[in-house]
């Protein structure tokens, strides 16, 4: 779908199967956690490298690293931004083993991996285990809301009690399900720091 996308119509959002504006939206998430320079950004599913883009023109000092499973799209980026950024060509399956501060993935889960609807629920679990898994700092993910008037036939939606389970079980308990961005996406927001101060009962980080 994506490569029929970028077919199509070439660098442009219409190619990620998102109207002009909406990736900027899902990028917001992104800026609060972004405080210091220097901190290393993994966009998982960098499509056209837009994120980068973005983070350019707010000012964000990152190292900043894409990755993506369309041959067409990784050249593209290259092209764009030389050396300034780095980007990599992955296989679906495979698992990350370098680690960043800041993992973000933008609409890698919107639509369904496998025809069995268990089996793409399942790949995305494992997925997004390894991509906490390579977060020093957070994961940021967004998802297709439940919350919606209709659904294609190939989205994949996520109800947000089903991510927040996932997330305290699997991930961490400490997050924040952000549905204020866009009327039919939500965004997860996992930190690696969960630590509790006890007897107080409160996240260690926060004291």
């Amino acid at each position: 779908m994506y490569r029929a996308g970028y077919n199509d119509h070439g660098d442009s959002p219409a190619a990620l199967l998102t109207p002009k504006g909406r990736n900027n939206l899902r990028f917001r998430a992104l800026l609060p956690l972004i405080d210091k320079p220097g901190l290393s950004v993994l966009d998982y599913g960098c499509g056209l490298g837009y994120l980068f883009d973005y983070l350019q023109e707010q000012g964000a000092s990152v190292h900043y690293t894409g990755m993506d499973i369309l041959p067409e799209f990784i050249d593209v980026c290259r092209q764009k931004h030389g050396d300034k950024a780095e980007f990599q060509l992955i296989e679906a399956e495979q698992s990350l083993t370098r680690r960043f501060d800041l993992v973000f993935a933008s609409g890698v889960f919107n639509i369904r991996s496998h025809a069995d609807e268990r089996l793409s629920s399942a790949y995305a679990r494992v997925r997004l285990k390894n991509l906490f898994d390579a977060a020093d700092v957070a994961l940021v993910c967004d998802f297709l809301s439940p919350y919606v008037d209709f659904k294609q036939g190939d989205s994949q939606h996520f109800g947000t009690g089903f991510i927040a389970k996932f997330c305290a079980k699997e991930l961490s308990r400490r997050f924040v399900i952000r549905h204020d961005l866009l009327p039919y996406e939500y965004t997860l927001i996992a930190w690696r720091d969960d630590q509790i101060r006890r007897p107080d009962n409160f996240f260690e980080v926060d004291a």
